[in-house]
């Protein structure tokens, strides 16, 4: 006995050397059908499928990929109707497509990921991973290939395709309004009556907007802007602790609140950059592809320049109002760039003036036209009670004889203080509180651009030119752009002075304490 199991085992030795390669092959379909046995992850990752291993396909990094800190790419979802449609036919026809009759060859899993999908996929249907020799043999070699199957309608046309995803598709983009878009526009019609234009006129500025958005989008994106910042802004103002709450949590409510809850004030803000910057990319190519001149679009593009100025100094105005000291060259920078984007925007908007006076808009613009005429140096002016024009800015002059600027600086700053008297002017003769948002926003947009560059040296003089204009802003405060704008400006440039210059700036701390309420 003990004779035969030697043989037995030397037999068996010989069979196993000779007989090495069909072993290897059974060995190696025995660990394949072994490894298929458990449902695969037929959505997971690529660098799960790669690796072997399963994904829990939890989107949109998985935890083996998040673990090892690898990059997570999922492939797009295939639609559930088109799976069940290719198990339909499956099922007709008794076998699937490009699979061997059960029992011959090796037995390939239904509904194997096509190659175009998923690169590693038919690696894994022929048992090779990536980068393995070609020409090692492999399991199932010599069966006939499962064929690619076709993409699907929503492959092939995605709702979103990748160039969107990444930022482009701008043209597509600025045609798009949504939901979020209709109830500013109504907010718009409702709430801001007097809140863009004097004197009632901004229904007819969106009526104009909505009639225009398909030659002109930009102006109904930019009044969507203002809109968007105007709830912003009053709504801060109304509840300002709850709105910075909400504002601190506006990235963990937008998970768990529901659709119809009202948007923060930093959400509503964002919404805002967002339709203003969509509305100047816009304008940029209109203005490319049309003469300075073109009559056409000479009412849209000077509503749009109006209101992006009122956007603008809105937005350059809040800074002030939470101004740390360290920070006040910062601020007036910002400022200074504004007067310079309002001197470019009236640059583009000048040709058309005279086709301006015959459009729908002419009964305000000739209103504004006289009180411009009016505010003039030579002009009727506004008489003060005792029968003499007021001349807010009279100890400015005196100031500006004393100093000891050189001939243009001082040449500049005369003329800014001109120009600041004709808005004080303006304020008077457009009936003060109605007509006041108008006067101060007419001086940012009239202020010459030499005054803008020695504001960016922060010279004292023009410091002390634009706190007074702060007294202007100040007696605009019920206008919900300006608010306490003003006096924080004034503090501001007072605090940055020191008491050297606090005799120039005297006038406008008393109008702080006269004027208030």
């Amino acid at each position: 006995m003990p004779c035969v199991r030697d043989r037995s085992a030397g037999d068996s030795n010989d069979d196993d050397t000779e007989a090495s390669p069909s072993a290897a092959s059974a060995a190696a379909a025995a660990a394949s059908r072994r490894r298929r046995s458990h449902r695969k992850s037929r959505n997971g990752c690529a660098e799960c499928k790669r690796r072997h291993i399963r994904c829990d396909e939890q989107r949109p990094v998985c935890a083996h990929c998040a673990i090892a800190q690898r990059t997570c790419l999922f492939p797009p979802l295939r639609e559930e109707a088109t799976r069940s449609r290719r198990r339909e036919g499956e099922a007709r026809h008794g076998e699937p497509r490009g699979q061997e009759p059960r029992g011959q060859g090796h037995e390939s899993p239904p509904h194997a990921p096509s190659s175009h999908h998923d690169p590693g996929g038919a690696a894994e249907m022929t048992g090779q991973s990536p980068g393995t020799d070609p020409d090692r043999p492999s399991v199932g070699q010599g069966t006939p290939s499962v064929p690619p199957s076709l993409p699907s309608f929503d492959e092939a046309f995605p709702p979103h395709p990748p160039h969107e995803s990444a930022g482009g598709a701008e043209h597509d983009a600025a045609a798009l309004f949504t939901a979020q878009h209709l109830a500013l526009l109504h907010h718009a019609e409702t709430i801001m009556d007097d809140s863009i234009t004097i004197h009632g006129r901004t229904k007819q500025l969106i009526d104009i907007a909505v009639r225009r958005a398909a030659d002109a989008p930009y102006l109904i994106d930019q009044v969507l802007a203002l809109s968007a910042l105007h709830l912003a802004t009053t709504t801060c103002q109304q509840d300002p602790q709850s709105s910075a709450a909400s504002s601190a949590a506006s990235s963990a409510s937008s998970l768990s609140s529901p659709p119809s809850s009202s948007p923060s004030p930093s959400t509503l803000r964002h919404q805002a950059t967002r339709l203003q910057t969509r509305a100047v990319a816009c304008f940029t190519r209109h203005t490319r592809s049309v003469p300075a001149d073109d009559a056409a679009s000479a009412l849209p593009r000077f509503l749009f320049a109006a209101t992006l100025n009122l956007h603008v100094l809105a937005e350059t105005l809040a800074e002030v109002r939470h101004l740390h000291h360290s920070r006040f060259h910062v601020f007036v920078d910002r400022f200074a760039e504004c007067l310079r984007l309002h001197r470019g925007i009236r640059a583009v908007i000048g040709p058309t003036w005279q086709d301006l006076l015959k459009s729908e808009f002419e009964p305000l613009l000739t209103l504004t036209r006289d009180a411009h005429n009016r505010a003039e140096p030579n002009g009727a002016g506004a008489a003060a009670d005792d029968g003499r024009p007021p001349d807010e800015c009279a100890h400015l002059l005196a100031l500006l004889d004393a100093s000891d600027l050189g001939p243009s600086t001082a040449h500049t700053c005369r003329e800014a203080v001109h120009r600041l008297q004709w808005a004080f002017n303006l304020y008077s003769n457009l009936g003060g509180t109605d007509g006041g948002p108008h006067a101060a926003s007419a001086f940012s947009v009239t202020i010459g651009a030499d005054y803008v560059d020695v504001l960016c040296r922060h010279q004292p003089e023009a410091l002390v030119i634009l706190a007074h204009y702060g007294v202007l802003l100040h007696r605009c405060r019920h206008f919900w752009v300006f608010g306490d704008a003003g006096a924080c400006m004034i503090r501001a440039i007072a605090q940055h002075l020191g008491n050297y210059w606090r005799d120039a700036v005297a006038w406008p701390l008393q109008v702080l304490q006269s004027e208030h309420g």
